[in-house]
């Protein structure tokens, strides 16, 4: 298993909880296959409370940190290959709705449907399985690391459009006003 990203399966369960707490808000989870196969049960959770949470299925076949974890450390692979499944058809069997993307006017049309539904969503969105950024070395941040670090990543990685995470937090406690 991963060290670093122990956290797989936690996004369809937290999602529950947050829709729980938040109940006028929308809530979405955003997993990859592996993580999602590991707790997608949990989705009759969401159809049992008429949940309307928009699940998200990244499906690329593979346990990608756990393979890139591996490939860091110069391991063979072990354990990451997933065969492909139809998660929107499995949702659909425990009461969801679901879909099946293959490109970006299909997602579009499938997030549209989806934001009106009354109760859970699954899409599952088939992408590459490539690791463009290596985000266990992620850095961003030239308040916290070497600025000439973060220039020579963000060049490397065509990461213009990148924002670090403290600043997402600073912009999200700033009041929000309308125009």
């Amino acid at each position: 298993t991963s060290g670093w990203y122990a956290t797989m399966g936690y996004a369809l369960p937290a999602a529950i909880g947050a829709q729980a707490e938040f109940p006028d808000r929308q809530v979405w989870s955003i997993s990859g296959d592996g993580g999602f196969a590991m707790v997608m049960q949990d989705i009759l959770t969401q159809v049992k409370y008429h949940m309307p949470i928009i699940n998200v299925v990244l499906t690329n076949e593979s346990l990608g940190f756990i393979e890139a974890e591996q490939d860091d450390t110069q391991q063979p692979h072990s354990g990451v290959d997933l065969i492909d499944a139809d998660y929107g058809k499995a949702a659909e069997a425990l009461g969801a709705q679901g879909f099946e993307v293959h490109n970006l006017d299909e997602l579009k049309a499938a997030f549209a449907k989806a934001k009106d539904r009354k109760g859970p969503v699954v899409i599952d969105v088939k992408i590459s399985d490539l690791r463009p950024i290596p985000v266990e070395q992620l850095v961003l941040d030239k308040q916290t690391q070497d600025p000439a670090a973060v220039d020579a990543f963000v060049k490397k990685y065509h990461a213009e459009s990148l924002i670090p995470f403290p600043q997402l937090l600073e912009d999200a406690e700033k009041p929000v006003t309308n125009a």
